[in-house]
């Protein structure tokens, strides 16, 4: 049997790139303290449902109206009250305390599959439906009502939402019969609001393989998974696939970052200003490119001239495939892009942007560097930018390495340039020396398999970096962890 046939698609952002979806007409027990996110991937999962797969769907509240349900849905940008119009949403509500309903909840939710044809139904929270019950052992008789008759018999698959921890001791009826158990919580990561969803139980699937079955997801705008990263595959751009809004225009007073997200989070890189961007050792420079690269490729773009020490292992052929991605071609390249070796370092001579440095005389490598800056911002009359790879620079200036970097800072300032300090923790001391100095503070690092960018100066939220499937030029959109 396939898979389409055993699981639906969830329809949730994300989840389904994770899993193979939710067991059609099984039993989903998503459980978690008050604030996790429960609420709102249940109204995602209805209303994605009914957009996407075109599954009719229920909600059913216990606590909150329909007024209070389609408000807090519409400042999530979920427009229920259209999907009523067609015929593939119903929103139940059974107060709490109500006796009466108490005797023919389960029954009403029948009703209302029968009559809607519901696929979806979500009832919000089973916890306190069960509540509603006198006798326990009722409340157990009529939950075995609902299970066979709405979800055996009517082929609907239906999340209940459980308050608290799941699967505690003693288990409640509806824990032995989910054939899934998913489990939402809030943590803290570096001092800032992060979200995690646990997949504890999927029926038919084997979780040992998934290699982040706990995965960072996001509120924000409804529901979203940030699934694991996985390496981009990138695409070089035509003429014609590139979009006119390619590169961004820079911010008043400021240089663009190359990706608009980054620009509405940070306003820009200022002019004169030096930003350090820490990187996470576990990255690739394929995943911390994606950051990297837009600011570089952009300046090009836009006339400027780039300076460059690679970090460690980069090599001008990584580089030039890099900016090849975001238009840059190779003449362009080689005119504008110019980038520093030790002596000796790179012996292929088509790379005649490649300078080397005179490392045994450090005095005369650091003004190399600082006089070609300077010539080129007066020739050209527009700014430069330098990306320093502080590993390498270490590597070459040992004990000097900040005198160097401040000495740049300074012209970098003079001529109100750009200087990017790229620093691996290889020797964690050196960050802790450069952020004073520094006037932007971004980290990129690695969360349950996701890649995340945040501020320190800048303070600012945790953003999941996410890029779409062949876009070109590959920018990527930051997804705020709300």
């Amino acid at each position: 049997m396939r898979d389409n046939e055993i699981f639906i698609k969830t329809c949730i952002p994300g989840l389904d790139d994770a899993i193979p979806g939710f067991p059609r007409g099984g039993v989903i027990l998503v459980s978690g303290k008050p604030g996790s996110g429960k609420t709102i991937m249940g109204m995602t999962f209805i209303y994605r449902g009914a957009l996407e797969a075109g599954e009719p769907g229920i909600y059913v509240s216990v606590y909150e109206s329909r007024e209070r349900f389609l408000q807090l849905a519409k400042r999530l940008g979920m427009d229920f009250e259209k999907l009523e119009e067609k015929g593939l949403f119903k929103h139940v509500w059974i107060p709490v305390p109500m006796e009466a309903a108490a005797t023919t909840a389960i029954n009403i939710i029948i009703d209302q599959v029968e009559r809607t044809g519901a696929k979806r139904i979500v009832i919000d929270s089973i916890t306190a439906l069960r509540r509603q019950f006198k006798d326990p052992a009722e409340a157990r008789i009529l939950l075995q009502t609902l299970f066979s008759k709405a979800i055996e018999k009517l082929g609907c698959t239906t999340i209940l939402i459980k308050e608290g921890e799941p699967l505690a001791r003693p288990l409640d009826f509806e824990e032995y019969v989910a054939d899934a158990v998913i489990h939402l919580k809030v943590g803290d990561f570096e001092r800032r609001m992060i979200r995690y969803l646990d997949i504890l139980k999927l029926r038919g699937v084997d979780l040992a393989p998934l290699a982040y079955p706990q995965m960072v997801c996001t509120i924000h705008g409804g529901f979203k998974v940030i699934p694991p990263t996985r390496p981009p595959r990138l695409e070089k751009p035509t003429q014609q696939e590139a979009p006119e809004a390619w590169p961004p225009p820079d911010p008043p007073g400021a240089y663009t970052t190359g990706i608009p997200d980054l620009d509405r989070v940070v306003g820009g890189y200022p002019e004169g200003s030096t930003v350090l961007i820490e990187i996470d050792p576990k990255l690739t420079i394929h995943e911390y490119a994606l950051i990297l690269t837009p600011t570089l490729a952009s300046s090009i773009l836009r006339g400027r001239h780039v300076l460059m020490i690679p970090s460690g292992g980069v090599n001008p052929g990584l580089i030039r495939e890099m900016c090849s991605y975001y238009g840059v071609g190779e003449q362009t390249f080689l005119e504008r892009y110019h980038i520093f070796y030790e002596k000796g370092a790179i012996t292929d001579k088509r790379w005649q942007n490649v300078i080397e440095l005179e490392h045994e005389d450090i005095e005369r490598a650091n003004r190399q560097i600082i006089e070609l800056g300077v010539r080129l911002a007066r020739e050209t009359g527009r700014p430069v930018i330098a990306h320093i790879g502080v590993d390498r620079l270490i590597q070459l200036a040992g004990r000097e390495e900040l005198r160097w970097l401040i000495l740049m800072q300074d012209y970098a300032r003079m001529y109100r340039g750009l200087l990017i300090w790229n620093v691996k923790p290889i020797m964690p001391w050196i960050i802790g020396r450069l952020a004073p100095a520094a006037d932007i503070h971004l980290k990129i690092t690695r969360e349950r398999g996701s890649t995340i960018i945040y501020g320190i100066n800048p303070r600012t939220p945790l953003y999941a970096i996410q890029l779409k499937p062949g876009k070109a030029p590959p920018i990527p959109d930051l997804i705020p962890i709300a």
